[in-house]
């Protein structure tokens, strides 16, 4: 649901990822499926955060770097998505249940 929901219309093909989502790709992340999608997030440490933080840490959302990029708190980059406005806070309420139930 979040893959089709929030990663697919929402980064992938609004701008914010767009032309990066991909294999092979500098980022290292591949937002084209969700096994894709939880394999580039989950447990992923950070390209730009040092020290590193995971993209997502299961159990701790207020410590994954997704988060803190979506809700403009990160200290390294700009807040996603870029381009385009903020993220509703409902929609980061379900990203943090999610990560927060251990993301599955």
């Amino acid at each position: 649901s979040i893959e089709q929901n929030v990663f697919t219309p929402g980064c992938g093909l609004a701008g914010c990822l767009e032309g990066q989502a991909g294999p092979g790709l500098p980022s290292g992340m591949d937002l084209t499926s969700a096994a894709e999608s939880r394999a580039s997030l989950v447990d992923v440490p950070s390209l730009q955060a040092v020290p590193a933080l995971l993209r997502v840490e299961p159990g701790n959302a207020y410590g994954s770097y997704l988060v803190q990029k979506l809700e403009g708190t990160a200290a390294v980059g700009q807040q996603l998505p870029r381009g385009g406005p903020p993220r509703s806070p409902e929609t980061i309420a379900v990203l943090r249940s999610w990560i927060d139930s251990g993301a599955p």
